[in-house]
């Protein structure tokens, strides 16, 4: 008797133990879990169309010249030397319409010590007509730019530039303020022209509006305007429609009117003046 008392307490131990094993070993109640907040998709962002001006119809046709003739644009600068004066190449942009990195190329006159030095004459690398003076304005500083079109010149005069077809209008930088003036400017459609910009220069441009310029003709000379941190010039290349006159050209500084503004960029980002390499304008003097 007392052995099977002894057994069953021990069979009544085993099953206790077996039972709070049971209860540590079960799984916990699952415990409600926070439900993550609905995530709500990033708005899309939408590009306004920027506005192609009204061209009409040429009023007049450019003087036909001799045959193309291009200058050095640095006075007593022969075209195998502008290579060492480069200090910033072109580098066009990542995308379209964009404002970045660098549009034109840079050449400037590096004296001891590695000094940029002012003063070294800027010249006509085209004849053409003036298309804009821009009178100490953020960025450019002292600037002109010279129209040559292209039926001045026979096609074959071109041909080593292959020159870019007509583009579609671009969608501007909306990180660019680009206001649009009404009524819209009115140029020609009807011809091309090759437009090179000359910046930074010392002095205030003695140019004026449509005035003829000749190829090797002093425009200027070196300096730091604009936003130039050394004296330099830099010079950009557009192809575009003939017979456009900017009457001023800012950006990135509050003084900049909405005109000036919307010349900007017009010229650097609406796609309606395709960048070309200065470079690429400067090697058609090498073969002469």
């Amino acid at each position: 008797m007392t052995h099977f008392i002894s057994l069953s307490r021990i069979c009544l131990c085993c099953a206790l133990l077996l039972t709070a094993c049971q209860a540590q070993s079960a799984p916990a109640p699952a415990s409600a879990t926070p439900i993550p907040p609905t995530a709500t998709s990033l708005p899309t962002a939408t590009f306004t169309p920027w506005p192609t001006p009204t061209l009409p119809p040429p009023t007049s046709t450019s003087t036909p010249l001799p045959g193309l003739q291009v200058c050095s644009p640095l006075q007593d600068v022969a075209f195998d030397a502008l290579d060492e004066m480069i200090v910033n190449g072109f580098s066009p942009p990542r995308q379209p319409g964009s404002d970045d990195p660098h549009h034109g190329v840079d050449l400037a006159q590096v004296g001891e010590g590695q000094i940029a030095l002012a003063g070294m004459p800027v010249q006509a690398v085209l004849a053409g007509r003036v298309a804009a003076v821009i009178i100490d304005r953020f960025p450019y500083g002292n600037a002109v730019i010279i129209e040559t079109p292209l039926d001045s010149l026979p096609g074959s005069e071109w041909e080593p530039l292959a020159l870019p077809t007509l583009a579609p209008t671009l969608a501007f930088i909306p990180a660019l303020t680009c206001p649009i003036p009404d009524p819209l400017p009115a140029w020609d459609s009807d011809g091309r022209s090759l437009y090179l910009l000359y910046a930074h220069m010392q002095s205030l441009p003695v140019l004026q509006p449509d005035e003829a310029v000749s190829c090797g003709q002093t425009l200027g000379a070196i300096g730091d305007s604009g936003n130039a941190l050394n004296p330099h010039l830099h010079l950009e290349v557009r192809l575009g429609p003939s017979g456009v006159r900017f009457a001023s050209m800012a950006h990135y500084d509050p003084s900049a009117s909405p005109s000036e503004m919307y010349a900007y960029c017009t010229w650097r980002v609406s796609g309606l003046f395709q960048l070309l390499n200065p470079q690429a304008v400067l090697a058609l003097g090498r073969d002469e």
